[in-house]
C-alpha cells in the first residue's frame, strides 16, 4: 500500500512539472524597459565642456539698448580707436578705426547675411584697396571687428557650427613676422553663450571692457555689459562650488554677484565717470596765437591767406587736443603705477615706455605741422 501511494506522488510530481513547462513555453516573454537616451546637441556638448573653465569676470554695469545701434551706446575713448556701423545701400557695416585715422578693419554682410571681414590703410588722402584678413578669411561669418591699440591683439564674432549657439566672441593675434593671423580662440564663458554675443571691446588704460549679447533679451534688443578685465585670467573651481552655481555666472545671472565688493564696484564706476568725461568733445576757442615769424601773429583761421596752411593748421589743432588726451592718458598710467603692487608695475613697464615713445613722436610731428604751416603761409606772403 506504501509502495502504490509512493508511486501515485511520483506521477502527481512528474505531471505538475510537465505542466510548470508548458506553461513556461507557452508564457509570453517580459519585454525589457527601454533606457531613453537624451541626444544632446554640438552647441550643449561644447557648453558642458567650457563650463569647468568658466572665467572670473567683474561686470559693474549693464544696459539694454536697441539692438541696429547698439554701437554709438558704447563710449570707447578716442585713445583706442573708433568703432562705428552704417548702412552702406544693402549691406552692414561695422567698422574698427584706430586711433590714427591710418588703419581700418571692418565686416560688410551681403544681402543673405554673410560677413567678411576686410583691411585698408590711408596712403595720403587715399584708402588702398581692401584686402581680406589671412587666417580669419576661412572663418564662417566673421563680423564685428576691434582692435586692440597694440595693433595685435584682434578680437571679432564669428557664427557657425561650432559656437555655442548664434555669434560667439573670438580672439586671435597678428603674427607681423608672417602677416597673417594666428588661429582664432573661441573666449568661452561667460563672454559667449546659446545666444548672440556680438562683440568685445577693451578700454585697458580704464581697465574697462564692453559685451554686447543678446541673451534674456526680446526681439530687436541687446544688453551691453560693462566689466573689468583680468590681467591673467582666473576660473572658477569646480571643487568649491556646485555645477549650478557655475552655471548662474557662466550665463551672467546677476552682475551683483560678480562685485568683490561695493568699494570695487564704486571705484569701477568712478573710472568709467571720469573716461566719459575725458572724452567729451571740448568746443573749439574761437581764437588763438600763432606766430607765423617774430614780425606776424594770427589769432583766427580767416587770418591765413593760404588755404594749404589754413588746412595744416586744422590740422595742427586736431593734432594738439590728440597729443593732450595721450599727454593725459599717460600720467593717468604713471599716477597708476605709483600706487600699483610690484606684479602690477611689471605688466605696465612695457604700456608706459610705449606710450612715452608716442608721445615723443607726436610732439615732433607738431614741430614739423607747425613747420610747414608757416612756410606755406610765408610763401604765400611772398608773391
Amino acid at each position: 500500500m506504501k509502495i502504490r501511494r509512493f508511486f501515485i506522488i511520483l506521477a502527481v510530481l512528474a505531471i505538475c512539472q510537465m505542466t510548470y513547462a508548458q506553461k513556461r513555453k507557452n508564457a509570453k516573454p517580459t519585454p525589457k524597459k527601454k533606457t531613453e537616451v537624451v541626444q544632446r546637441s554640438p552647441a550643449e556638448l561644447l557648453f558642458e565642456n567650457m563650463l569647468e573653465n568658466t572665467q572670473r569676470v567683474f561686470f559693474i554695469d549693464s544696459m539694454v539698448v536697441d539692438k541696429d545701434n547698439f554701437i554709438q551706446h558704447i563710449p570707447l575713448p578716442r585713445e583706442c580707436g573708433t568703432i562705428s556701423s552704417q548702412q552702406e545701400g544693402e549691406n552692414m557695416i561695422a567698422a574698427y578705426l584706430n586711433e590714427f585715422g591710418n588703419k581700418m578693419y571692418y565686416s560688410v554682410r551681403d544681402t543673405m547675411g554673410n560677413a567678411s571681414i576686410y583691411t585698408k590703410d590711408k596712403l595720403g588722402n587715399d584708402w588702398s584697396k581692401p584686402m581680406g584678413l589671412t587666417g580669419i578669411d576661412n572663418m564662417t561669418n566673421p563680423d564685428y571687428p576691434f582692435m586692440m591699440p597694440d595693433g595685435t591683439t584682434f578680437y571679432f564674432s564669428q557664427k557657425s557650427d561650432e559656437t555655442l549657439g548664434g555669434y560667439d566672441i573670438f580672439v586671435t593675434r597678428y603674427d607681423s613676422s608672417t602677416g597673417e593671423f594666428l588661429k582664432p580662440n573661441n573666449m568661452g564663458l561667460p563672454f559667449n553663450s546659446s545666444a548672440n554675443d556680438y562683440m568685445y571691446v577693451v578700454d585697458e588704460l580704464d581697465s574697462l571692457g564692453w559685451l554686447v549679447t543678446d541673451r534674456f533679451q526680446p526681439e530687436g534688443k541687446v544688453c551691453i555689459y560693462t566689466f573689468v578685465p583680468s590681467k591673467t585670467r582666473e576660473n572658477f573651481d569646480l571643487g568649491e562650488m556646485s555645477e549650478s552655481e557655475v552655471r548662474q555666472f557662466a550665463t551672467i545671472h546677476s552682475i551683483q554677484d560678480t562685485w568683490p565688493s561695493e568699494e570695487a564696484r564704486s571705484e569701477a564706476l568712478l573710472r568709467l565717470e571720469n573716461m566719459k568725461n575725458r572724452n567729451t568733445p571740448r568746443r573749439e576757442t574761437a581764437s588763438f596765437t600763432f606766430d607765423v615769424n617774430d614780425e606776424i601773429t594770427y589769432h583766427t583761421p580767416g587770418d591765413f591767406r593760404s588755404s594749404t596752411a589754413r588746412d595744416m593748421f586744422m590740422e595742427l589743432l586736431q593734432q594738439k587736443e590728440r597729443n593732450q588726451e595721450y599727454a593725459q592718458r599717460l600720467e593717468t598710467m604713471r599716477e597708476r603705477y605709483y600706487h600699483a603692487d610690484d606684479a602690477e608695475r611689471a605688466s605696465m613697464r612695457k604700456s608706459i615706455l610705449d606710450a612715452e615713445k608716442e608721445l615723443e613722436r607726436q610732439n615732433v610731428q607738431i614741430l614739423n605741422t607747425e613747420k610747414r604751416i608757416r612756410n606755406a603761409e610765408i610763401m604765400s606772403l611772398t608773391k
